[in-house]
């Protein structure tokens, strides 16, 4: 069973039961993920200076390129996409703590 964990405008974060994985959908393209890989990709993100990016004069810093955990792909994310994803991963992660927190209190209001 497939469950869409969190979405935004251009992109979305789905859970595969079956394949026990998580696929970053985002604009046309799919990226399979484990949960240490969605941390990792949003600690990269956490990396990036929005504000510094946004001052900048030279051209070079309206893309960047970050390679995925499996350093089988990459994305090449302008800012307006970087800005996305720091709203699309991090409400990922949250979204499934949530999750992990309810369950944990129904099985408590179970016992």
């Amino acid at each position: 069973m497939i469950h869409t964990i969190y979405h935004t405008t251009h992109g979305k974060v789905v859970q595969n039961d079956k394949d026990n994985c998580f696929y970053l959908q985002y604009k046309g393209n799919e990226y399979r993920m484990a949960v240490c890989a969605l941390i990792a990709f949003k600690s990269k993100l956490d990396q990036l200076n929005i504000e510094e990016m946004l001052l900048s004069d030279t051209s070079l810093n309206s893309i960047e390129i970050i390679p995925l955990c499996n350093k089988e792909r990459l994305l090449v994310l302008t800012l307006d996409e970087i800005i996305e994803m720091k709203d699309l991963i991090p409400g990922t992660l949250v979204m499934l703590e949530l999750n992990s927190i309810v369950q944990q209190r129904i099985v408590r209001a179970l016992v």
